[in-house]
């Protein structure tokens, strides 16, 4: 893989300066801006870290349950599409032909799986959680046994993985489904040079013949849509030892046009007409012309000649026009991959492109690892068009980053509430062997080595639930908590590449607090932001104990981007805000390259003119270099910064509440700012190539 070299190794004299073999600093590293210091980390060449668990590895072929060739009649293209005469029709025979064989598979291995090792898994929880019990730690749910634990040898079936691969007898490499399960212990093992294709029949999304409905922007004239209201394209809860793995891709094609295998369905068209209603469907009756949609666009027109929408078109409609930041709209779209209440999940290897909402939600998790992973969205796909123009949405826009709305690449948090639930053995069954506690925090997160390029977020930890019995005083996301002995660090974002998309961007949803969350040894290139914590008055939360180390940026829209104000939404109660707090935050060694804007923004003092104090923005800068500072566009507010051998245009200003500790200095030379000179490298794979393109290797 092009940019990776072996790991620098530093003497114990050059630690303060390029850290560990991870790219983190020593503990007792102190930057000095005069001292004399060795070469710089190089970003992007680490190949080994210590500070991390062990690399996954791919099942061996004695450890398959089942293995499915994929049909001859589904070849992917060279641009990554499906041939549109693949899925041309109107039956699920024909829209969704291998959900039920892939699904049986998964369900069969999960059963085996459950029968081996069950009872143990069972009973090495419940003896964790007796002893949880009878230490009577306050304030402390009982998380039963840990995901560290439950990985050893004894807890894993001999067989559990469910194989995709080619056709060995013709040109078949792709599968077509509609929503899988994964069941506890089941690998799900994509293997090289199969594509896995989401249906475009919208039925295998929407599974309630009542409501709440998929596929629209609006449920009512005043409430929108909700990707809750479709199922995910993969999706599992209550799982122990489950992984998505492979060289193999999975695309969910939202950049085509939606179709259902019941005419009834209502389906929104381009002209912003709908085929019918959601009260007619669920009567099983067909609305009349002329009569209002209920989904967010017009008028019924059952003569209409325009296509349907695309699950982009959706989000577009819905973000950006029906809503805006205040108003009411937002797409019901399904989310690639959405997985509640687990010990050790792991997606690796895998490549995940053109999701219709977010790519990967998981909640509720210990040991979750993303590992080599490639998130690309949108690809080459979404602008394959026979009749050659593009594949323009709606409004006419060709794919880009921008028309890809809410395609955040992961979305990992925590889970509302601690819970004792059976094993998820199958897609409609549940282990008979006893059940297990989960305790709703996300805990050992590893996110290494992936290359990630997409709409919205790259990685976006939320701090949304607390599961915590209230008044614990414990986060949401805690890096610190219960951290297993095979890594330094419990939350950790390390040798990244991050391409398109917001980047590495805390919240918003911060409301129950995100802390101890380690960032180092990434490169940003081309991102609208790249280092981002965000959140308002509507979520408020602490935010603390976020440490960025060794980073390159490089033609960022927005290099820093610090905001309390993230939104304009309407308080619930106009007298009741709630008070974002980000403080504690460092920054060392950070190289920026190319004009960008820095925004450093704390929560002013009587912000609407409700009586609070300010909780200003608390950050260390040490380290941070622009190549070209006057290119630098630098706004602040409600902040105390500590500056050390920066170079941005930070000034103390007594109108808008920032103080600093230290000074910024335009004229300091990059000459001891963190080596980009091999952090940046074109985004990998064969066959899964950006709009944009290449460039020539190595070239900046």
């Amino acid at each position: 893989m092009k940019g990776l070299i072996a790991v620098m190794l530093c003497s114990a004299a050059m630690l303060a300066a390029c850290g560990d073999e991870s790219g983190q600093p020593a503990a007792s590293a102190t930057a000095t801006a005069n001292s004399e210091s060795p070469a710089a980390f190089k970003v992007g060449t680490t190949t080994r870290d210590a500070a991390l668990p062990p690399a996954p590895q791919l099942p061996t072929d004695s450890q398959v349950c089942s293995t499915l060739e994929a049909n001859n009649a589904y070849v992917r293209q060279p641009s990554g599409a499906l041939g549109p005469e693949a899925d041309k029709g109107t039956t699920s025979a024909i829209l969704n032909p291998d959900q039920q064989r892939i699904q049986a598979a998964l369900d069969a291995c999960g059963a085996a799986v459950d029968a081996q090792v069950g009872a143990a898994i069972s009973a090495a929880d419940a003896a964790a959680a007796a002893s949880q019990t009878a230490a009577a730690v306050p304030n402390v749910n009982i998380s039963g046994a840990s995901a560290q634990q439950l990985a050893q040898p004894r807890y894993r079936a001999s067989q559990f993985a469910v194989r995709l691969v080619v056709s060995s007898s013709g040109p078949g490499n792709a599968f077509i489904t509609g929503p899988l399960t994964l069941p506890s212990g089941v690998t799900l093992w994509i293997d090289t040079g199969v594509t896995v294709y989401a249906t475009r029949d919208v039925m295998a999304y929407a599974p309630n013949a009542t409501g709440p409905y998929c596929a629209n922007t609006a449920v009512s004239a005043t409430k929108a849509g909700s990707s809750g209201n479709c199922l995910p394209l993969i999706g599992g809860n209550y799982l122990v030892n489950s992984a998505v793995e492979g060289g193999g891709s999975i695309d969910s094609r939202a950049y085509s046009e939606i179709v259902s295998s019941n005419p009834l369905y209502p389906l929104m068209r381009v002209d912003l007409s709908c085929t019918n209603t959601y009260v007619s469907y669920a009567a099983g009756q067909q609305a009349g012309n002329g009569t209002p949609c209920d989904n967010g666009g017009t008028f019924v027109d059952t003569a209409a000649s325009a296509r349907h929408m695309t699950w982009w078109d959706l989000a577009w409609l819905g973000n950006m026009i029906e809503n805006g930041t205040t108003g009411v709209g937002s797409q019901s779209n399904f989310r690639m991959m959405v997985f509640n209440y687990a010990k050790n999940l792991t997606l690796y290897g895998i490549t995940l492109n053109n999701s219709a909402n977010f790519h990967v939600v998981p909640s509720g998790v210990d040991g979750l690892t993303v590992w080599d992973v490639k998130v690309q969205t949108p690809t080459l796909a979404a602008s394959a068009n026979p009749a050659g123009n593009g594949n323009p949405n709606y409004l006419g826009m060709l794919p880009s980053v921008d028309t890809a709305k809410n395609t955040d690449a992961f979305d990992p948090g925590s889970a509302s509430k601690p819970l004792v639930q059976a094993l998820t053995t199958g897609s409609t069954t549940t282990s008979a062997a006893g059940k297990i506690a989960f305790d709703g925090y996300l805990k050992n997160a590893v996110f290494a080595y992936n290359y990630l390029s997409t709409g919205d977020d790259d990685i976006s930890p939320k701090g949304s639930n607390n599961p915590s019995p209230a008044g614990s005083g414990l986060f949401g996301i805690d890096g610190n908590r219960n951290v297993a002995t095979d890594r330094q660090y419990g939350f950790v974002i390390a040798h990244n590449h991050i391409y398109a998309g917001h980047g590495v961007s805390i919240g918003s949803e911060t409301n129950a607090g995100v802390t101890n969350i380690q960032v180092y040894d990434n490169s940003f290139d081309g991102t609208e932001a790249a280092l981002r914590i965000k959140s308002d008055w509507a979520r408020g939360g602490a935010v603390t104990n976020i440490n960025y180390n060794n980073i390159c940026i490089r033609n960022s829209e927005q290099a820093l981007l610090f905001t309390a104000f993230y939104s304009t939404k309407a308080l619930a109660n106009p007298t009741s805000p709630l008070y974002p707090d980000f403080h504690n935050i460092s920054m060392l060694n950070v190289h920026i390259i190319g004009g960008t804007a820095v925004t450093l923004q704390g929560f002013q003092a009587n912000t609407g003119g409700i009586p609070h104090v300010a909780l200003p923005l608390g950050m260390t800068l040490t380290n941070v270099l622009a190549d070209s500072p006057d290119n630098v566009s630098v706004s602040t507010s409600d902040a105390n910064l500590t500056l050390v051998n920066v170079n941005l245009p930070i000034f103390a200003s007594a109108a808008n509440n920032v103080v600093l500790n230290g000074t910024a200095s335009r004229s300091l030379s990059t000459e001891k700012a963190v080596d980009c000179s091999e952090a940046y490298v074109d985004f990998p794979g064969i066959g899964v190539s950006s709009p944009a393109g290449q460039t020539w290797p190595g070239s900046q």
